[in-house]
């Protein structure tokens, strides 16, 4: 047996110390292993195996390493588990600083929706690709900060605004091109105008969305509204009074101002490469939130963007509501020793929190149609919009718990009927689809609370 080994065996004799609370988190995954153990080692492999290196319980879990941590886990062997001697743990409070981030999310799209539809049809579909591509990239965004939580991943996030840059160029030529319809005359009947302003639009909505992904996962909110500040006031001017050489104009503001506060604000390097890995690493959630971008897409076609406008301005509820649920449920692991009990109040709490959110969108959603300034939103969506907004918040917890393929298929099930045999349907038939994707995704979150990682 080791020194570690030795060490660890002659401590197990001891009363054990309490927890870190973060550590009582790994001793409720551990316990059926703690149970057998022969040495700390055993403990520290476990830990390895988990994803949890010497760093990570370091600098996230109060530890001095891997072995401390083991040998502190180690020590609840014969003795007890630490979750059998629980601690008072108050109920989280709602972190309603976050509602209003909602309404954050509509400035750059906004600002680059008035400006594109002066400069013509070809500018406005650019926009639509950059503003789809937009969606998933900023979730790309938000994982990469969040794979460097005490730090700030600069050089992974600017390379990430290069690329989401680069590729709304692209796909906004090709979407100014090909979205209109082919014309008459073949390619070359195409407008170079068209073409080029349909790469200037969504080059710029892209480098835009990628500023706004960084700012706001980095919670740069006084920053971020000032950086969009100009460029809406610059929009709306444009709007107002059309002229293609103040939309050109707006679009420069549209780049730079929010380009200038995210370089700033990603000045630190962080630990993470920036390579074309590090980046890869992160595809699968940029993927499953274009999959959720082109059904908003060809929803709003159907709907109208005022029926689903309180999805967006509900974004920032959506993300608090997320926050919440995980923190009760990270309650009630230090509260439920076993795994089995806990399961069964988990799955509730994350359900609950889903039709919350939707009853609360689904009430905005009929009674904003019924009052002046009568929106032209439809009165009779209120139910679909309540479903919709029910089946995003379960996607986004799921999301952050890694079921990413299974999202992406379903979201892209959506799509594929949307574009097939939903192309026609009706107003309830959409609400019964979506009333589908609702329970098959809470068949996710039942299956998910059985893994004791959902409760980190």
């Amino acid at each position: 047996m080791s020194a570690r080994s030795e060490l660890g065996t002659g401590r197990a004799a001891a009363w054990p110390a309490s927890l870190p609370d973060r550590l009582r988190e790994v001793d409720l995954t551990l316990a059926a292993e703690r149970a057998r153990v022969v040495d700390v080692e055993e403990i520290a492999a476990y830990l390895e195996a988990d994803g949890l290196g010497d760093e990570a319980l370091r600098t996230r879990y109060g530890t001095g390493g891997l072995f401390d941590a083991a040998e502190q886990l180690y020590r609840q062997r014969g003795t007890g588990r630490a979750l059998d001697r629980l601690a008072t743990v108050p109920l989280p409070a709602f972190p309603w600083n976050r509602v209003l981030r909602g309404p954050l999310y509509l400035l750059p799209g906004l600002a680059g929706l008035l400006v594109a539809r002066t400069l013509g049809q070809g500018a406005t579909d650019a926009f639509v690709f950059a503003a789809m591509f937009g969606w998933g990239w900023t979730t790309l965004l938000a994982s990469l900060r969040y794979a460097e939580p005490l730090g700030v991943p600069g050089r992974a996030m600017r390379l990430a605004m290069a690329v989401g840059a680069g590729a709304g160029v692209l796909g906004g030529a090709v979407g100014a091109a090909l979205l209109p319809g082919m014309p008459a005359g073949g390619w070359s009947a195409l407008s170079p105008d068209t073409v080029g302003l349909g790469a200037v639009v969504g080059g710029t909505v892209a480098l835009s969305a990628g500023a706004a992904g960084v700012l706001l996962s980095l919670h740069r909110t006084v920053r971020y509204v000032g950086a969009y500040a100009s460029p809406l006031l610059a929009a709306v001017v444009v709007y107002v009074s059309p002229s293609t050489g103040a939309a050109l104009a707006a679009l420069g503001l549209l780049a730079v101002m929010p380009l200038l506060s995210a370089l700033n604000a990603t000045r630190p390097a962080g630990a993470l490469p920036a390579t074309w890995a590090t980046l890869r690493a992160h595809l699968p959630q940029a993927l499953t939130g274009w999959m959720q971008a082109l059904v908003f897409v060809l929803l709003t076609g159907r709907l109208g963007a005022w029926t689903l406008l309180p999805l967006v301005l509900g974004t920032g509820l959506l993300e608090g509501t997320v926050w919440h649920v995980q923190e009760r449920l990270q309650r009630l692991a230090r509260l439920s020793p076993d795994l089995e009990r806990l399961s069964r109040a988990g799955s509730p709490t994350v359900l609950c929190g889903a039709a919350l959110f939707g009853l609360v969108l689904a009430g905005v959603a009929y009674v904003v149609p019924r009052l002046p300034p009568f929106l032209p939103a439809r009165p009779d969506a209120w139910a679909f919009v309540g479903l919709y907004g029910a089946a995003l918040l379960l996607t986004a917890w799921l999301a952050n718990h890694r079921r990413l393929t299974v999202l992406t298929a379903c979201w892209a099930v959506c799509a594929a009927l949307l574009l097939t045999a939903f192309s026609a349907a009706s107003l309830p038939a959409l609400t019964t689809g979506l009333g589908l994707l609702c329970a098959v995704l809470s068949a996710l979150v039942l299956h998910a609370a059985h893994d004791p990682r959902s409760y980190r």
